[in-house]
Order: C-alpha cells, then sequence, then structure tokens
C-alpha cells in the first residue's frame, strides 16, 4: 500500500464520522423534521388557497323557485274547491270556482242594455232620414219660391206685377231659404246624435265594452293554474270568501328550479355568468347536481348601511356606522344558480344546499338561455262559461 493511500483513509473516515455525530446530534433531527413539517404545511396552505379561489364554495344556499300567488280578480264565495294542499297541477287546471250568479246577473243586464242601445241607434239612423226627407222637401220648395221670386221682380216695372205679389214672393223665398237651413242644422244634430266615427257607433262601442267587462267578470269567477307545480300552503274550503286581489295559497313553479348561494365578496371575483356548478342537496348529499350560474346579485340590503334614502333617516346623507377595529366582516352576495337536471322529489322550495362553482368552465352562455326560456305561450284563461251562456 503507497503512503498516499495510507494518509487518504484516515481523512475519509474523519470526515465520515463527523456527518454521522451531526445527524445523530437530536436538535439537528428536530430542526430537519421541523422544516419538511412547515414546508409540508406550506405547499398545502397554497394548494388550499389555489383550489378555494379556483372553486369557490358555500354552504349558505337554499332551492328556490318561482311562484304563483293565487288570487281572485273578483270578489265571492268558494264554491267549489278542486285541489288539495301540495297537489301537483298542470298549467290550465281549474283550481276553484267561485259563486258566479251576481256576475252572471250583471252581464245579462249588460247584454239587455245593448240590445236597447242597437234599438235606439236604429231610431236615431231613422230620425237622419227623416230629417234628410224634410230637408229635400224644404229644398225644393225654396227653389220654387226663389225661382217665383225672380220672374215676379222683373214684371214690376211693367206692372205686369203688384209691389204686394213681388213683396209676397220675397218674403216667401226668404222663409223657405230659412227652413232649409233649419232642416239642414237637424240634420247635422241627428247625424251629432248618432255618434259614428270611422264607421263605428260610439254607442254600441261603449254597451259591448260593458258587456266585455261583465263577461270577464263572470270568467274571473273560474280561476285556472297558470303553470305547472304544486299547491302550496292552501288553508281554505269551499264556503270561504275570496276577495278580490286577496292572495289565497301559492303556486310552487316546477317548470325551472334554482339556487341562492351566499358567496363572500372576497371569493366571487373569477365567478362569471354561464360557469358550471355543483350542487349538493341536504336532502341527498352525496348526489351532485349540476348547475349553471345565472347572475351576481348587484346589491344587498345594508346590515348597518352607509347610506338611507328613506325620508325621515337623515335624507342621503351617509350614516357613519361603527366599525370594529381589527375585524372588517365581507359582505355575502347571493348567485342565482339554474339547475339543469330535471324537477326530482328533492327539490323544495327553501331547502338548504352546498355550492361548488368551477371558473375555470368556459360560460355556457346559449344553454344558460335555453333553459330559462319558457317552452309554452303565457296562459290565458277561457273567457267565458259557455254551458252557462246568456
Amino acid at each position: 500500500m503507497s503512503e498516499d493511500s495510507q494518509s487518504t483513509q484516515p481523512a475519509l473516515l474523519s470526515t465520515t464520522h463527523s456527518w454521522s455525530n451531526f445527524l445523530s446530534h437530536p436538535n439537528i433531527i428536530h430542526f430537519i423534521f421541523r422544516a419538511i413539517i412547515l414546508l409540508t404545511v406550506l405547499i398545502g396552505i397554497i394548494k388550499v388557497w389555489d383550489n378555494i379561489q379556483t372553486f369557490p364554495r358555500t354552504d349558505d344556499a337554499e332551492i328556490v323557485a318561482n311562484t304563483v300567488g293565487v288570487a281572485a280578480q273578483v270578489g265571492g264565495t268558494i264554491v267549489e274547491l278542486h285541489v288539495v294542499d301540495n297537489q301537483k297541477v298542470k298549467r290550465g287546471d281549474l283550481i276553484m270556482t267561485l259563486d258566479s250568479r251576481p256576475y252572471e246577473a250583471e252581464a245579462a243586464r249588460a247584454k239587455a242594455k245593448l240590445e236597447l242601445v242597437c234599438s235606439e241607434v236604429k231610431g236615431l239612423e231613422q230620425q237622419i232620414h227623416a230629417a234628410k226627407a224634410t230637408l229635400r222637401d224644404r229644398e225644393a220648395q225654396a227653389s220654387y219660391a226663389v225661382m217665383h221670386y225672380e220672374r215676379l221682380k222683373p214684371l214690376l216695372e211693367g206692372n205686369f206685377a203688384s209691389a204686394d205679389q213681388v213683396q209676397q214672393a220675397q218674403s216667401y223665398a226668404e222663409s223657405t231659404t230659412a227652413l232649409v237651413r233649419e232642416s239642414e242644422a237637424l240634420v247635422e244634430q241627428a247625424v251629432y246624435n248618432l255618434a259614428e266615427v270611422n264607421g263605428k257607433n260610439t254607442h254600441i262601442e261603449e254597451a259591448e265594452a260593458e258587456l266585455w267587462n261583465a263577461e270577464l267578470h263572470v270568467s274571473y269567477c273560474k280561476i285556472y293554474a297558470s303553470c305547472d307545480g304544486y299547491i302550496t300552503n292552501l288553508k281554505i274550503a269551499p264556503g270561504s270568501y275570496a276577495g278580490k286581489g286577496e292572495q289565497l295559497f301559492t303556486i310552487v313553479d316546477s317548470s325551472i328550479w334554482y339556487v341562492l348561494a351566499n358567496f363572500r365578496e372576497i371569493d366571487i371575483h373569477h365567478v362569471k355568468e354561464g360557469q358550471s356548478a355543483r350542487v349538493y342537496l341536504m336532502a341527498k348529499r352525496h348526489t351532485p347536481i349540476s348547475g349553471i350560474v345565472q347572475g351576481i346579485s348587484r346589491g344587498v340590503f345594508p346590515y348597518v348601511g352607509a347610506s338611507r334614502n328613506t325620508a325621515g333617516e337623515g335624507g342621503v346623507l351617509a350614516v357613519v356606522p361603527p366599525t370594529f377595529d381589527f375585524i372588517q366582516l365581507a359582505t355575502r352576495f347571493p348567485i342565482r344558480i339554474v339547475l339543469q337536471e330535471q324537477e326530482k322529489g328533492d327539490f323544495r322550495l327553501g331547502g338548504k344546499a352546498s355550492v361548488i362553482i368551477d371558473t375555470r368552465t368556459t360560460p355556457f352562455g346559449n344553454q344558460l338561455k335555453l333553459l330559462q326560456e319558457p317552452d309554452f305561450v303565457p296562459f290565458v284563461p277561457p273567457l267565458f262559461n259557455k254551458e252557462k251562456e246568456l
């Protein structure tokens, strides 16, 4: 063995022994473990923060749907009730019937009035014909009287006619001419009394409008479902009085369902209309439901409000509320999410839900528009009950 190799071995042994002593020191090992743990926690925090920013979520959400308040357009006693509470109905189903007899009487009176007005209009037309006939007769008389006066007037100079005859002819011509003017005024008055505008008689139109209104009141005695949905909060029975405009119960529209999710204002920077969302209903937590973001609310009523616009509360002046020294709470804004799936038994207005929004998705604008567009024309209830036609 050479001298160089003999000198190198003790140096290597010395270095290895020093590194072993360094690693065997308990404080150093603890330091390394702590550094690894802190690094792992830091990486985890970064990933969680990035996940929260990419997938904002909230447990403060609830199911909502459009509702239709059922109210009578006319007052009356409920004689028939065709639904029960929580019953599913379809658009156009008869819900209840009011006592229509008072309104049928009004419709009968309006119909009789229309017939009377039509008869009166015919009388007015006859008056016009009579006034025109009188006018033609007087025009003929006036024409003859004027011509007779014009023939006698030259004969006065040759003493072929007396002055008295000429004066009588002149007076008769003037009187018949005045009668013509009177007849013209009578014709105008008769035409005015007939009250026709653009070929339509206003008296008849008024009577027809009254009959139309009376028939509408009769038709309002039958109340129909204006949408597909569920009867909710029904607390009436036949024999109850339904006041005009008084809401009796509600229909929950089942054609489209939403979720209103309240997000903190610091979590909605990347949320846009049309982005995809996953909804978990509390009634069925393990089954996600697909949804599309419909929009973000532009404002909420402030809890302590920075300003008040109500009279008596400072007008439009700002009211500075008390603030915390170190804590500033973020306001929550509701985000409306349209559920893409068909109605299920778990969909109930007011039910709780959790929401996760995927901000990476491309907005589904066209699909969102189709989800919100109704596929039927607006419901128009029947005008009149033909079985009880007047």
